[in-house]
């Protein structure tokens, strides 16, 4: 990877009010359908340096670090950046850029919390001088608590603080003489929609990435792409009185799956630590989760290559044998009751249209990328699945312990900052059978 010639720490004023965004049209037609299909594998991406790398941040409550008190990452140890107005940078009053730290106040509350933007920064700077080069990034986040994709969607007051904050970075850039560039946007999110139970969630998240990318590339001028980095839902069990199951899930995977590239999964949330409310996470389940988007982002941006979850790609079965390859991002995969509790047959769970179903009698390990669930008889009836991660009990607190979760992992060698294993779980998952 290219190093960047210099990271920006100046601060300068800049009076030019950011233009709004206009509202888009409403659609009073049919929803456009889910697309279901593999889009295969993108094409590489030519990595060019900039000196300011801003990624913006918008999602709910996790992307605003409700429950993350109090606020951990207080000095910043690169040359990372946020807005003057702090990393919940808001809309109005964008005039210079100052070391990124966390310490915020929620907006509307008075809770000081860390959210996912420092710890993901802060990995990102860390991981690209580990590779020879340097790459320091400017967050900003537009994100609100309890919002549905209908209340961030473009037009939506939120969006456009996102899109006035890329015109402030613009021209605070310029001013300082420095080049500029979006690299891409996270999104901590699905929550609200689960209970709004929403059908088209993936065409949500197609749709959203797209704007981002056309808004900010009318904006700035940039070819680049503008990827959208996401992670499953795992708390519906306790959110907002709690289900057994969510579609959420399946619909982050599908577009995954139909975005080429464009709408990332970066994983599930199953693994971190939760906060008693059993829907947000801890300051360092903030951490945690942002070093997690920020090794998806390595590989993307950096790198310039797909990055693939741990997640199935072929099911198949010989009699009462049902096997699952995988996508593994560091084989070889693990079945891990240490760091996750095992919630029955290590997260996996047989289904078919009997009555009573064929019980699972073993799940083990057969490869670096293959395991194996043995069912006690042969599946005769129809609609079969398999399910990783997919039910649990309403009411329990999302998490390692309890909730919907599993025990496949990878085995990433890769370290946190402060020195944690960064293990690649499985994402949830519900695939048919043969």
């Amino acid at each position: 990877m290219a190093a960047l010639l210099f990271a920006c720490h100046s601060a300068v004023r800049v009076a030019t009010p950011p233009p709004a965004v206009p509202e888009p049209p409403i659609d009073a037609g049919a929803p456009p359908p889910l697309i279901e299909v593999d889009a295969g594998p993108p094409a590489p991406i030519g990595y060019v340096p900039r000196d300011v790398n801003h990624v913006l941040s918008t999602g709910q409550s996790l992307a605003v670090g409700v429950s993350g008190a109090p606020a951990l990452t207080l000095t910043q140890p690169f040359g990372n950046l946020m807005f003057n107005t702090g990393v919940m940078a808001g809309g109005e009053g964008l005039e210079s850029f100052q070391p990124l730290t966390e310490g915020d106040n929620i907006p509307g509350s008075k809770a000081i919390v860390e959210t996912m933007s420092s710890s993901f920064a802060n990995l990102v700077a860390e991981l690209a001088r580990e590779a020879g080069g340097e790459h320091d990034v400017l967050m900003s986040v537009h994100a609100s608590g309890a919002r549905t994709y209908a209340q961030l969607k473009r037009g939506t007051r939120f969006y456009n603080n996102g899109m006035a904050q890329v015109t402030a970075a613009r021209d605070i850039a310029k001013a300082l003489g420095k080049s500029y560039v979006v690299r891409a946007v996270t999104t901590v999110h699905g929550e609200s929609d689960h209970a709004e139970k929403s059908t088209r969630y993936e065409a949500d998240l197609l749709a959203w990435q797209a704007d981002y990318e056309r808004d900010v590339q009318a904006l700035t001028g940039q070819t680049e792409p503008v990827p959208l980095f996401q992670t499953q839902i795992s708390s519906w069990t306790k959110m907002m009185g709690g289900t057994t199951t969510s579609a959420i899930p399946a619909a982050q995977l599908a577009a995954h799956l139909a975005s080429a590239g464009k709408v990332v999964l970066v994983g599930p949330k199953y693994h971190l630590p939760y906060s008693k409310d059993g829907v947000h996470l801890t300051a360092e389940g903030y951490r945690h989760m942002g070093e997690d988007y920020a090794k998806a982002y390595r590989r993307v941006v950096l790198e310039g290559q797909p990055w693939e979850p741990l997640r199935p790609i072929e099911v198949t079965r010989d009699g009462a044998v049902i096997t699952v390859k995988l996508a593994v991002p560091s084989p070889p995969i693990v079945l891990d009751t240490t760091l996750v509790s095992d919630p029955n047959n290590f997260g996996f769970e047989y289904m078919d249209a009997a009555s009573s179903s064929p019980a699972i009698a073993k799940v083990e390990v057969t490869g670096p990328d293959t395991i194996a669930i043995t069912l006690e008889a042969e599946p005769t009836a129809d609609d079969r699945r398999i399910r990783y991660a997919f039910t649990g009990v309403r009411g329990q607190r999302a998490g390692p312990q309890t909730g919907p979760r599993g025990n496949l992992r990878d085995s990433d060698a890769t370290r946190s900052r402060s020195g944690k294993r960064l293990y690649n779980w499985c994402i949830h998952f519900d695939e048919p059978v043969p």
